[in-house]
């Protein structure tokens, strides 16, 4: 069976968990990029180690699991942070995806990756089609910060640290745009799947 492999992103809050789930009802394979990183952090000694050695010793509890609110606020604080937070984490939390994707290809017409960081982690060109979730600024504000349990100045700051909603999306094949209710948000959801089976 051919599948078609659907990257899908956008900025933190803009609802992309919503159109995920609505795939997966409709059929589609799902693997998340935050369940992947979860799974890394959880499973990979050398990746845990390698964060207690860039970021110290808050980030680690007294048995060895790594503190992820801790690792976040930490990573956050400046870009320079930010990004040797992706260079540390993501070869393992790609790894793991890619494995978890290629064993859906074998069961689902459609899988999908759904992760925020696609672009800036420069791997769109892995997908047949890129669908980028996009939503107003301030339902982004409100979304991640009640999402991450963070005040609406920390959620525009990690908001402004992501690449720029408007390149996302020129960059998109698909933009789905979370402008109202959640039940309008799914509906578009089933077009754009609809579109992606054609």
């Amino acid at each position: 069976m051919k599948s078609l492999l659907i990257g899908l992103t956008g900025p933190i809050g803009a609802g992309k968990s919503t159109v995920a789930a609505c795939w997966k009802e409709l059929g589609a394979g799902l693997v998340e990029g935050d369940a992947m990183g979860r799974l890394a952090l959880e499973t990979d000694d050398h990746l845990r180690r390698a964060l207690v050695s860039r970021f110290g010793n808050d980030v680690i509890s007294s048995t060895g699991e790594i503190i992820r609110a801790n690792l976040a606020n930490v990573a956050f604080q400046s870009a320079d942070n930010q990004r040797d937070l992706t260079r540390i984490t993501f070869p393992a939390l790609y790894t793991l995806a890619r494995r978890e994707m290629t064993g859906l290809k074998a069961s689902h017409g459609v899988v999908v990756f759904d992760a925020a960081l696609i672009y800036e982690w420069d791997i769109a060109g892995d997908f047949d089609k890129i669908v980028v979730v996009t939503a107003p600024r301030s339902i982004l504000v409100r979304n991640s910060a009640g999402r991450l349990r963070i005040t609406h100045e920390e959620a525009e700051e990690r908001l402004d640290r992501q690449l720029p909603v408007v390149e996302k999306t020129s960059r998109a094949d698909i933009v789905i745009s979370n402008d109202g209710s959640l039940e309008e948000l799914a509906a578009k959801a089933v077009d754009v799947w609809k579109l992606l089976n054609n």
